[in-house]
C-alpha cells in the first residue's frame, strides 16, 4: 500500500498593532481628582514607553512598561491589549489570552482584542473559539482582509469548506493580491472536488506570487489526482525549483513517479526528500512501499521499521510491515503488526487478521 500527502499550508500575516502613543503633555483640570490624574499621567508614560519599545523589537523591556502601566491604571483596556501583543510575540500564549480577554472585559467594543485572541486560540489549534472571536471582531468593525483569511482558516479546520471558500472569496475582494486566500481558497475547493476551480485559484496564486512554492506543489497534487502525471511532475519541479529544499514536493514527485511505475525515479526522489529530512517517517514508508514492488522484502522491512522508529503510532506502517512478512512466510510477526495497525485505527488491517 502507497501512502502520500498532499500539504495544504495555510498562512499568512498576522498583524499585530499596538494602539498608537497618546500625547504625554496631558493637562488636568479636575482640581478635585489631581491625584488620579497624575498617577493616570503615570500611565500613560509607561504605556508610551511600551510601545516605543515594541517598536524597536525590545519586548522584555515592552512588557516590563505596559506591567508597570497597568499597575498604575488598573482599567487601563489598551495597556492590557499591548501587553497581550507582547505576550503573543514572545510565544505566551495563555498570558496573551488572558490580557486579550481582561482588555475585551473593560472595552467589549475592541474588536482588535477579539482578532487577537482569536489568533492565538488559532496558533493553539483552538478553531472552534477561534471562529467565534474572528466573528466577533468582524461583527465589532474589524473588517480588513486578515480578519476573513483567518476566520476561513478556521472554517477549513473545521471541515467547513463552503464557509472557507465564502471568507476566502471577501478576503480576496478586500485584497486582491492575496496570494495565499488564493492558495488556501484553492485547497477548499480541491476538498470539494472541485478541480477545476481548486486549479485556477492555484494558478491565481503562483501568477501573484511566481515564488509560492506551495502553490506550485498543489497544482501538481490535484493533477495527480486527476491522473495528469506528466503535469502534475512539472508542477511539483517548478515547487523545488523555486524552493530546492523542499521535501515535500520531493516525496508527492516520486508519488506520481509511482503511479508511473517509474519505481526507480520514486526511489531517487523519496532519497533527495530524506537527504534533506531525515526523520521524515512517511518517505520512509512510501520506499518501503516501491521495495514491495521490485520484491525487496527484506529491504522493505527495514524501511517500514524505520518509518515506526520514528513514529511509534504510525498505523498505515505497521499494516504494510506486516503485508512484507506475510510476504517473507512469517506469518507471526504479519499478525502482531497487523493487529498493532488495527489498533491504531487502520480499519483494513481488521480484514488481514480474519
Amino acid at each position: 500500500m502507497k501512502k502520500y500527502f498532499i500539504l495544504f499550508v495555510l498562512c499568512g500575516m498576522f498583524p499585530l498593532f499596538l494602539f498608537s502613543q497618546v500625547d504625554n503633555n496631558l493637562s488636568s483640570t479636575d482640581t478635585s481628582s489631581t491625584l488620579i490624574v497624575a498617577e493616570n499621567q503615570e500611565a500613560e508614560v509607561a504605556y508610551n514607553k511600551g510601545t516605543q519599545f515594541f517598536s524597536e523589537n525590545k519586548l522584555s523591556e515592552a512588557l516590563a512598561s505596559f506591567d508597570e502601566a497597568i499597575k498604575l491604571k488598573p482599567n487601563f483596556d489598551k495597556a492590557y491589549f499591548n501587553r497581550a501583543s507582547v505576550k503573543t510575540q514572545l510565544s505566551d500564549y495563555k498570558g496573551a489570552i488572558g490580557d486579550f480577554g481582561f482588555a475585551i472585559e473593560l472595552n467589549p467594543d475592541m474588536a482588535n482584542a477579539y482578532y487577537g485572541r482569536a489568533y492565538v486560540e488559532y496558533l493553539q489549534n483552538d478553531f472552534k473559539a477561534a471562529l467565534n472571536d474572528f466573528k466577533m471582531a468582524v461583527l465589532r468593525g474589524y473588517n480588513d482582509a486578515n480578519a476573513f483569511y483567518y476566520r476561513a482558516v478556521a472554517k477549513f479546520q473545521l471541515k467547513d469548506f463552503k464557509g472557507a471558500i465564502d471568507d476566502f472569496t471577501i478576503a480576496i475582494s478586500k485584497k486582491s493580491d492575496y496570494a495565499y486566500a488564493y492558495n488556501d481558497r484553492g485547497s477548499a475547493k480541491l476538498r470539494l472536488k472541485d478541480y477545476k476551480g481548486a486549479v485556477d485559484d492555484y494558478n491565481m496564486a503562483v501568477k501573484i506570487n511566481p515564488k509560492m512554492a506551495i502553490a506550485y506543489n498543489n497544482l501538481g497534487s490535484v493533477k495527480r489526482k486527476t491522473k495528469d502525471f506528466v503535469a502534475a511532475i512539472i508542477d511539483y519541479s517548478l515547487a523545488i525549483k523555486v524552493k530546492p529544499d523542499y521535501y515535500i514536493a520531493y516525496n508527492n514527485r516520486a508519488s506520481v513517479k509511482y503511479d508511473m511505475k517509474d519505481y526507480e525515479g520514486a526511489l531517487a526522489d523519496y532519497n533527495n526528500a530524506l537527504f534533506i529530512k531525515s526523520d521524515y517517517e512517511f518517505v520512509y514508508n512510501n520506499i518501503g512501499t516501491v521495495k514491495m514492488k521490485l520484491k525487496d522484502y527484506k529491504s522493505a522491512i527495514e524501511s517500514f521499521s524505520k518509518a515506526i522508529e520514528i513514529n511509534a503510532n504510525y498505523g498505515v506502517a505497521y499494516l504494510n510491515r506486516g503485508t512484507a512478512k506475510e510476504m517473507m512466510r512469517d506469518m507471526k510477526g504479519a499478525r502482531i503488526d497487523w493487529k498493532r495497525a488495527a489498533e491504531l485505527g487502520v480499519e483494513k488491517a481488521n480484514s488481514f487478521l480474519q
